[in-house]
């Protein structure tokens, strides 16, 4: 009998422990959560400063929220955004210095990273503050004296002199890239990679493919090596010129200075879900091509930037197939373009001033070609009557590869999705995001941002 009431007794204890202990728990956790919504509300009023204009009380409502010891990476990632934005649209300088020597890049995303060092180097450059800028350059490890390589050169080095276009001079300090597992420089760690005879660059023009995962490619960086322009820096970078500015929506499209940081764009969603090998996919809204193939077994896609028909001139939509080829093709002004510019020539013959450039494939029974062009300023933008224009480069690659009879699918898709474990979405402009608003896939908070300059745009990005 004794036992049992002291079994009793202990059962009662154990009891009034657990339930301390529940409570206790519970309480933990509304703390947390009532910590939580405090800390989304500060950065939302952050954001609504940065948006106003009151750089001032974003930075200080920014730099105390940093102090916030219960802080999740994301929120101190989305804190650090609205705070180097903020600093470098008020030309703090150096406390920009102080705040990037400070920044716990552990927490960051790659992404992040990118954007933080765009920001600061872009405010260091504005100012002539060569200080900030040297701190940048040595963090990314780029020496800014004779632009030595501190990393063992091997065959990657020769593709990125493709990549970047250049030609080796020993009278000339080429800056030499080094390699870090957090930065991703643009041309690091590429090969070439052949197909039906002609190589492409691996991470460049074409991306390695999982049917599974349809999100090919990276993010990575490229150090703007001279003054010059987004127009020649697209060229460069084989990109459309809206997808470049998007991605970089700080930088002046006509004045990238010496040592800019630039994000390039090239982790991107494929606009269909059940492609076919073999088939061209365009998106029009994109402003870009994708053409699925298999290389050894291998799933690969090659991937172009296009120039698209203007607003009164729209590029056809719908599926086609490639019906004819043609290598230095002559230009016959449609009598709809010589109503418009009669002093125009009959034809135009083949060389440098057609405005087919090198190479024309037609889609269908059409009068739309894809073709290359002698103006690449147009490249990722609506300046046609409707063709698809391609740099002469890219279409002369692609006109090698693909038959009369190749399968052309074009669509207007404003925004890409894919969701497995997360989120990775891409939209291209305003108007998309407004398309994007009304599906409710994402948050109305990750919007908040998005729809701001703080973010990119025209790439993958994780959303929540």
């Amino acid at each position: 009998m004794r036992n049992k009431k002291i079994s009793l007794l202990l059962l009662l204890i154990l009891s009034l422990f657990k339930l301390s202990y529940a409570e206790e728990d519970l309480f933990k956790i509304a703390k947390i959560r009532a910590s939580s919504k405090t800390t989304e509300k500060s950065i939302s009023s952050a954001l609504k400063f940065y948006n106003d204009g009151l750089y001032s009380k974003a930075i200080e409502t920014a730099s105390n929220l940093l102090n916030n010891e219960t802080l999740d990476d994301l929120n101190y990632e989305i804190i650090n955004f609205i705070l180097v934005h903020s600093l470098y649209k008020s030309r703090q300088e150096g406390k920009m210095l102080e705040y990037v020597k400070n920044v716990n890049f552990d927490r960051i995303s790659q992404y992040g990273k990118y954007r933080i060092y765009q920001v600061a180097m872009l405010l260091f450059l504005e100012r002539k503050y060569k200080e900030g800028q040297d701190y940048i350059l040595e963090k990314l490890g780029i020496s800014n004296d004779g632009f030595k390589s501190l990393a063992q050169e091997n065959e990657s080095d020769e593709i990125r002199e493709i990549i970047l276009n250049k030609i080796y001079n020993k009278k000339e300090k080429v800056k030499k890239l080094v390699y870090s597992k957090d930065i991703k420089f643009f041309g690091e760690n590429t090969k070439l990679i052949n197909y039906n005879g002609v190589d492409f660059i691996l991470n460049k023009d074409i991306f390695k493919l999982d049917p599974a995962v349809p999100v090919i490619g990276e993010l990575s960086i490229y150090i703007a090596e001279k003054d010059q322009t987004m127009f020649e820096l697209a060229k460069t970078l084989d990109l459309g010129y809206y997808e470049l500015k998007n991605a970089n929506p700080l930088l002046d499209p006509f004045d990238i200075r010496k040592n800019q940081i630039v994000v390039v764009p090239l982790k991107r969603i494929l606009p269909v879900k059940d492609f076919k090998y073999g088939t061209i996919y365009i998106n029009i809204y994109e402003k870009r091509l994708y053409y699925p193939i298999k290389i050894n077994d291998e799933s690969y896609v090659i991937t172009y930037p296009i120039g698209i028909g203007a607003d009164d001139a729209q590029s056809p939509i719908g599926e086609f197939k490639i019906s004819q080829k043609r290598k230095d093709p002559a230009w016959y002004p449609p009598e709809s373009i010589r109503k418009e510019q009669p002093d125009l020539p009959p034809v135009f013959p083949p060389g440098p001033d057609n405005p087919l450039g090198t190479r024309a494939m037609r889609l269908g029974n059409t009068s739309f070609l894809m073709h290359g062009t002698n103006k690449e300023y147009g490249i990722g933008m609506k300046v046609s009557h409707g063709c698809i224009r391609m740099y002469n480069e890219d279409v002369e690659k692609l006109f090698e590869v693909v038959d009369i009879g190749t399968p052309v699918v074009s669509r207007e898709i404003p925004y890409k999705i894919f969701v497995n474990s997360e989120k990775a979405v891409e939209a291209f402009d305003d108007d998309a995001i407004k398309e994007l608003e009304k599906s409710n896939i994402v948050s109305k908070r990750f919007l908040d941002f998005y729809k701001t300059d703080l973010f990119g745009k025209s790439f993958a990005i994780k959303a929540w």
